[in-house]
């Protein structure tokens, strides 16, 4: 059985963002490249010379902004699920957790929410995930992902 996408680009969402940062630093780095090419001059004495080129790596650049692009639209599709979760705790718990990055007994910490230990807040949104990936929000998360 797959991982359910939003799932998967929930729990994947910090690790696409460091990825991106650093494709963006390469792209704001050095692309240059170097080559050596062999010519002569236009008119006689024909004396071939060895030239030096220097120039940006195009497809480097298109792949990285390719992948860019790809990791932005993993990130905003986690983004639009959280946004769209209806209950404001469930909401909170996904954002803090997943969107911000902070460990459970942070997000705990964050929330105030000294009532419940931290595990209990992970398998709190763990039923919430599975309860919500069999029903019609993620049915609409996953078309709005096709569309």
């Amino acid at each position: 059985m797959t991982r359910p996408p939003v799932k998967d680009d929930l729990e994947r969402y910090q690790e696409r963002r460091q990825l991106m940062m650093s494709h963006k630093a390469e792209l704001a780095g050095d692309l240059m490249t170097t080559d050596t090419v062999v010519g002569s001059m236009a008119e006689f004495p024909y004396i071939e010379q060895a030239v030096t080129i220097h120039g940006i790596d195009e497809k480097r650049a298109q792949v990285l902004w390719e992948k860019i692009y790809d990791l932005e639209e993993q990130c905003t599709r986690a983004e639009a699920f959280v946004a769209t979760v209806e209950d404001e705790h469930m909401q909170a718990l996904l954002y803090w957790h997943y969107i911000r990055g902070l460990s459970w007994p942070k997000v705990r910490r964050t929330l105030r929410m000294q009532d419940m230990s931290a595990n209990c807040l992970r398998m709190r949104i763990e039923r919430f995930l599975s309860k919500t990936l069999d029903c019609a929000h993620c049915a609409r998360y996953t078309n709005h992902e096709e569309a």
